[in-house]
């Protein structure tokens, strides 16, 4: 039996269209959202069990949908989306280099961040290896990222451990850095910073292995940055690729 004709890829015509974006801003009528970098202005549907009118606020994944030249955002889009870190898989920057994008905070010790090319890398060509001659916790940390209180996001990264045939004892933990404005460097932070997740003595790659958990945003913040921290023991290294925000 043959597979029926896939009309809406193929044929010309008046059909809908169905596209994933941003909401860059909402008024009470209206959305302009981020379609892969062309701002659209959209109606919105609202549901008949809310009295009220209640556009999704700005950094809301939405869906939309075309019928001729008539845009429709009909949702939020849950547990996908946009990524919302920059230079995710570090591929902005040289190997040999420092990552761009990116902020190293010594939090005991010395380590030092630095781009590498690496066979199967998770994402991409590079990676990022944070390394240390001795006992040492850094933070690597990523740009400032738009947040409300309440919010929950989704949060992952990919990591192996490089040791060189030393003992595999290097630790690993996503953590999640809250700020009151985005020129904020840590250790300015407006909470407490929240452990997403952790995973210790990290296997030597390869395999990566993915370390990823939840955040919610706390009171009094408006930015969130995406830390990975990497716990060493001296001549030990990690290395970390395409780490990953998204509001659910």
């Amino acid at each position: 039996m043959s597979s029926p004709p896939q009309y809406l890829t193929s044929v010309n015509g008046p059909f809908s269209e169905s596209r994933i974006g941003t909401v860059v801003l909402s008024t009470p009528n209206s959305l302009f959202v981020d379609v892969g970098g062309t701002v659209i202005e959209t109606a919105f549907i609202l549901p008949f069990v809310i009295a009220t009118t209640a556009p999704p606020p700005p950094g809301t994944v939405v869906q939309l949908i075309r019928q001729d030249s008539s845009w429709i955002c009909t949702g939020r889009v849950v547990g996908a989306g946009s990524n919302s870190v920059q230079n995710p898989s570090f591929e902005e920057s040289a190997a040999g280099a420092q990552p761009s994008r990116w902020q190293s905070y010594n939090v005991s010790g010395a380590s030092s961040a630095v781009v590498v090319d690496i066979v199967d890398a998770p994402e991409g060509d590079l990676a990022v290896r944070v390394s240390s001659a001795q006992s040492s916790v850094h933070y690597l940390y990523s740009e400032a990222i738009p947040v409300n209180p309440g919010e929950s996001w989704s949060i992952g990264a990919f990591v192996g451990g490089d040791y060189g045939g030393g003992v595999q004892t290097a630790d690993a933990a996503l953590v999640a850095l809250w700020f009151a404005n985005p020129t904020n460097l840590y250790p300015t932070t407006s909470s407490a910073d929240s452990v997403i997740a952790t995973s210790t003595d990290v296997p030597q790659y390869p395999p990566f292995k993915t370390v990823s958990g939840a955040a919610t945003v706390p009171g009094g913040t408006l930015f969130m940055r995406v830390a990975l921290r990497s716990t060493l023991a001296a001549n030990q290294a990690l290395v970390w690729d395409f780490v990953t925000a998204r509001r659910v």
